[in-house]
């Protein structure tokens, strides 16, 4: 039955427009992809509890060292190519720039991505835009289906290696930029896979 309302669109828009929309009815995480708004698949409960679990053991680790750091979840984060056009939100990120009002995640030094099957290639796009921030020192990629995790440290020159320091079951991942390392059973702790 044609009920004669248009289909919902996103208009195109800014960084700022985007920052400051209301979201226009949709409902989960969203990302500006140049000037496009992009919503990303839900997540399973095992990528939640993932996410859940090193947000409380990063927070709990910059509280307990006293650093002036914070960890954010699905903070926006502007990359610096098309800056004005993109605005991305990494599950995690951990920024030691002062708080301000502002409303985006300014210069963070390590992201952190859950990879599920159904957002891969969307959550690529994303790293490799986020990538360009020059005060990003690490980026760690966290699998939801399997246990492994991928921590990838910006070279001396400035560039990403093609592979990163892999961690899987009994072993431990370290952050140098947090000066952290975490058992990976305690960042799957409460999931099926361990």
């Amino acid at each position: 039955m044609d009920d004669g309302a248009e289909p919902k669109t996103t208009p195109h828009m800014t960084a700022g427009e985007f920052i400051d929309w209301d979201g226009g009815g949709h409902l989960g995480k969203m990302e500006l992809v140049h000037g496009e708004v992009r919503a990303m698949s839900p997540a399973s409960g095992t990528h939640a509890t993932i996410q859940a679990n090193l947000a409380y053991l990063i927070g709990a680790h910059l509280r307990a060292k006293k650093m002036p750091c914070r960890v954010g979840t699905e903070a926006p984060i502007q990359p610096q190519m098309h800056a004005n056009d993109n605005v991305r939100a990494p599950d995690l990120a951990v920024t030691c720039a002062p708080p301000t009002s502002a409303k985006t995640f300014p210069d963070p030094v390590l992201i952190i991505e859950v990879m599920s099957p159904s957002n891969r290639q969307d959550t690529w796009d994303s790293i490799y835009a986020l990538s360009t921030i020059t005060s990003l020192a690490e980026i760690m990629i966290v699998e939801s289906e399997s246990v492994r995790a991928e921590v990838f440290h910006r070279l001396p020159e400035g560039g990403w290696p093609k592979t990163g320091v892999v961690s899987e079951t009994g072993e431990s991942v370290r952050l140098d930029s947090i000066g952290a390392e975490f058992p990976v059973a305690e960042i799957y702790a409460g999931t099926h896979l361990i």
